[in-house]
């Protein structure tokens, strides 16, 4: 279609379209340009004005006292450094460490990522002995029944709010 558009129009369409393309451009480029990292992706200007969103997996902040603590209380056969419900927890904590941390709810916190019984058997076999509760916990059938036996040695509750 542009070999049928004479030369002279074809410049001015050419760089018509190229100038069009400069505002959605760079909006798409901002999330990159200002280090944004969410789990929830966004884009635009106002990502520029406050210097990125910083609020992706793993940028959140862990507390040294706690990873001490569990590194000396785990034992051996323990899989999983604390069980918490959703990755918004646990990816700080996996990448401090490079230890795994199970996340019941999956993605968000959300999902039945394991049973309760399938869970019972976790700590029953030592595999998980900790079960960190954030400010994004949930109140689903593991984490009630960790708050009912968190004081009887067999899962212990580890509380943290922000």
């Amino acid at each position: 279609m542009m070999t049928l558009i004479p030369a002279k129009e074809r410049l001015f369409l050419t760089l018509g379209v190229g100038f069009l393309c400069l505002a959605p451009g760079f909006w798409a480029l901002t999330s990159t340009i200002s280090g944004e990292s969410a789990a929830v992706p966004t884009t635009g200007p106002s990502l520029l004005s406050r210097g990125g969103a910083a609020t992706g997996l793993g940028t959140g902040t862990v507390n040294t006292q706690l990873i001490k603590y569990l590194k000396q209380h785990n034992g051996k056969s323990t899989t999983y450094l604390f069980a918490t419900t959703d990755s918004n927890t646990a990816a700080p904590y996996i990448i401090k460490t490079g230890q795994a941390v199970m996340t019941i709810g999956g993605y968000n916190g959300t999902d039945n990522a394991i049973s309760l019984k399938k869970f019972k058997q976790l700590v029953k076999d030592g595999k998980v002995k900790y079960f960190y509760i954030s400010s994004h916990t949930n109140n689903n059938a593991i984490v009630k029944w960790v708050k009912k036996i968190r004081y009887q040695g067999e899962c212990q509750c580890i509380w943290w709010h922000k």
